[in-house]
């Protein structure tokens, strides 16, 4: 086998394994903690679509792109996060987001980490002929006869071979999202040390994003504001803020925001 022919050979066996294998956007497929599809299918706004709304990235600060996109009503249901040493298409990505029922995937744009040299072992047979002839003499009561012979002999082994390869690997990612209904609107953080010096209590949700379109949007609740009591129950910390709103959704609820410095009661009407 010529050198061409060989490492033609090799070109072709490769396509033919990175073709076999899975998309590393199902293989490392991470569902968000907490995410079952039973409470996803609870929250949504609407069924699946057809056809996911795609959007692209560069790689950047993980809680920012979240928060981002939760402003716009959208919660994270999973991720692919993954290094490959072989391109990735993102009509997997498309895909897998089809497979886990996703509104929206936001796929990140590659990132190449660097190269790795090997080389790859082939062995291929080899075979050798060799040929010989001869004579033998005989005497009997006619005389001496003379007889002649010859033949081949086949060895058969084998040759190996080494082949240098490179592979350029690259991070690659996905993440994936539903647009939720949400009762309120508003996401909440716990107080810092100086908010608690500031306002002589360790009660208290600080207001750190609202959801465009929600009830806390509509009723103007702003980032910044620190939502004290929901139905006259005091807020301990942000968990006690998200049980209380879970607790009641659906249901209209008096809130009391403190708001530099001065008090405001509002009454929402929540989503169930």
């Amino acid at each position: 086998m010529s050198r061409h022919a060989f490492r033609k050979s090799i070109c072709l066996l490769a396509a033919i394994l990175i073709t076999g294998c899975a998309s590393g956007y199902k293989q490392f497929y991470r569902p968000a903690q907490g995410a079952s599809p039973e409470l996803i299918a609870s929250l949504r706004v609407a069924p699946p679509p057809a056809s996911p709304v795609v959007e692209r990235a560069t790689p950047s600060d993980g809680k920012a792109i979240l928060d981002a996109y939760a402003k716009r009503g959208y919660v994270m249901i999973g991720n692919s996060m993954f290094n490959s040493g072989r391109p990735e298409s993102e009509t997997s990505a498309i895909l897998q987001a089809k497979d886990v029922g996703a509104d929206l995937v936001l796929i990140l744009d590659p990132r190449y980490t660097g190269s790795v040299t090997s080389s790859i072992p082939i062995t291929t047979p080899t075979s050798s002929t060799s040929y010989s002839t001869g004579t033998a003499t005989a005497y009997g009561p006619g005389g001496p006869v003379t007889a002649y012979g010859s033949g081949t002999t086949t060895t058969y082994g084998s040759t190996t071979n080494y082949v240098p390869i490179t592979i350029n690997r690259s991070d690659y990612g996905a993440v994936y999202f539903v647009k939720q209904r949400f009762g309120l609107g508003a996401f909440g953080r716990d107080l810092t040390d100086n908010e608690r010096q500031e306002l002589q209590t360790n009660k208290g949700a600080v207001v750190r994003l609202v959801v465009d379109g929600t009830p806390a949007f509509n009723a103007d609740i702003l980032v910044g504001d620190i939502i004290t009591s929901i139905d006259g129950i005091d807020i301990v910390n942000a968990q006690a803020f998200s049980e209380l709103l879970r607790d009641r959704r659906g249901k209209r609820i008096a809130l009391v925001v403190l708001r530099r410095g001065h008090r405001i009661e509002k009454t929402v009407q929540l989503n169930p």
